[in-house]
């Protein structure tokens, strides 16, 4: 049988890959960048240092060219400090476990990943998990327990539901990966949101509006439908940017892939119909917005109750405007990158359990 990663990479070498990774998507979000970033990004690599997340100069260096704070304050404009520096905490966590999935897949430990996974897992349900060494573990264990008591226990219950999602995601995408096959179209997208680390990430940007956004709301139909269509419109916009690095790779999990395997199309084909249903996407969250403002009105949630969550929507809505700019101009990452000997990406560092398996 052959394999559809390698024929769909020989069926478009005539495409542009840089005219797709350059592609401007027209997102109707309002754009907010927090005042302090200099300061959170200096906290950030104190702690990824601390931790062993960055371990040398070039480590820091090849950190401060991803530019994540840059990213993720879009969605805290006016969180203190310390509860912006502890997002792009989480973000950075959320970056590097991706690599470190994309570390096991290029050099066949998926054995090493899985025991990553499985103790990282175990410490986000609360059990005493030893770091081991391990950076990404040590960190996490750090960020969990100065979370403590900034948010109420249903925050937690979904912080931790949220990486627990984000976990089972990765597993899901590497089954597929195993089988060198593609996932089927229409599972897809909720695969790819719950992988993507979108939910924890919404959910620590929840911290940033001074009102936690109560378990009623949360649980609510349009709420629901607001947090999907963010993570979908960022998995998907950074599906077309990313595109090209992804196809050279062999890389199956990415939705322009998926639908040209569906369907197939041309990688140009492919692209227009992900942007056309991103545009589909900003249509159901003005929507779910709409609805949601009448079910607070309907509920009578207190005007300070209202304003908070519509801010909190609002820095989602920044956060994914700020996703479409950095993927494109905002970030060396997705820039060709040159592979060193051990087959991984330049930006790659080695943090699996072990040296082998």
């Amino acid at each position: 049988m052959s394999d559809p990663r390698r024929d769909l990479a020989g069926h478009e070498a005539q495409t542009t890959p840089e005219r797709h990774r350059k592609r401007r998507i027209a997102l109707p979000f309002s754009i907010r960048r927090h005042p302090d970033e200099e300061t959170i990004q200096r906290g950030v690599e104190q702690w990824a240092t601390r931790h062993g997340l960055l371990a040398d100069a070039q480590a820091l260096e090849r950190f401060r060219r991803h530019r994540i704070t840059g990213l993720m304050t879009a969605g805290c404009d006016a969180a203190d400090l310390d509860t912006a520096v502890l997002v792009v905490e989480v973000a950075t966590l959320a970056f590097f476990l991706v690599d470190q999935q994309n570390n096991a897949a290029l050099t066949g430990r998926a054995a090493a990943y899985d025991r990553l996974n499985a103790r990282l897992r175990a410490a986000v349900l609360g059990s005493d998990v030893d770091d081991e060494g391990n950076p990404l573990v040590s960190a996490l264990n750090d960020t969990l327990q100065r979370l403590g008591e900034r948010a109420s226990d249903d925050w937690h219950a979904r912080f931790r539901h949220d990486l627990i999602l984000a976990f089972d995601g990765h597993m899901a995408e590497n089954a597929f990966r195993q089988k060198t096959g593609l996932p089927d179209a229409g599972g897809f997208p909720s695969v790819r949101r719950e992988a993507s680390f979108c939910y924890p990430l919404l959910d620590m940007l929840e911290l940033c509006h001074g009102i936690p956004v109560p378990s009623a709301v949360h649980d609510s139909r349009p709420y629901r439908m607001i947090r999907e269509a963010i993570a979908d419109i960022m998995c998907w916009t950074n599906d077309v940017h990313s595109f090209h690095g992804e196809q050279a790779a062999g890389e199956p999990i990415n939705y322009v892939t998926v639908l040209q395997g569906a369907e197939a199309w041309t990688t140009d084909q492919a692209v227009e119909e992900v942007c056309r249903r991103i545009g589909l996407r900003v249509e159901d969250l003005q929507s779910a917005r709409r609805e949601l403002s009448a079910l607070l009105i309907g509920r009578s949630a207190p005007r300070k109750v209202r304003e908070a969550i519509s801010r909190c929507v609002g820095g989602f809505e920044s956060w994914a405007g700020r996703m479409e700019e950095w993927d494109r101009t905002g970030t060396d990452r997705f820039a060709p990158s040159p592979i060193g000997a051990s087959g991984l990406p330049s930006y790659v560092a080695d943090l699996l359990p072990g040296s082998q398996d």
